[in-house]
């Protein structure tokens, strides 16, 4: 993200549809947040089953709630500040913090996943 702010704020393109992004960080921020929990969550299914099981979906979504909203939490944080130029060493280890705890949830959902399964 900090590569295209930059590429964009240095006129390396001439177009008009560059600033939009720039323009709107949130908007982007909230529907590529959205996207990467989506693809994230059908990895996970697939993770643990081999294979998108469309019947357990909704109970892996329902559980994975809360993964979902810290993560999303963090993307948003990310495209959010990096977007709108104020990213700061603080905020960056404030998202690293943020990730770092849905790792650890992820981490223990996908093997309680793998025990209610195989048991």
């Amino acid at each position: 993200m900090t590569f295209y702010v930059n590429l964009v704020l240095n006129g390396f393109f001439k177009g008009k549809y560059e600033y939009i992004v720039l323009d709107h960080p949130r908007i982007f921020a909230i529907v590529f947040a959205i996207i990467v929990l989506f693809l994230s969550i059908l990895r996970t299914s697939t993770l643990v089953y081999g294979a998108v099981s469309i019947e357990d979906l909704p109970i892996i979504l329902l559980i994975s709630a809360p993964i979902g909203i810290v993560e999303g939490y963090g993307i948003y944080l990310t495209i959010a500040r990096t977007l709108s130029r104020s990213m700061s060493m603080r905020g960056l280890a404030y998202i690293y913090g943020i990730f770092f705890i849905a790792a650890v949830m992820e981490v223990g959902f996908i093997n309680l996943l793998i025990w209610v399964t195989a048991g």
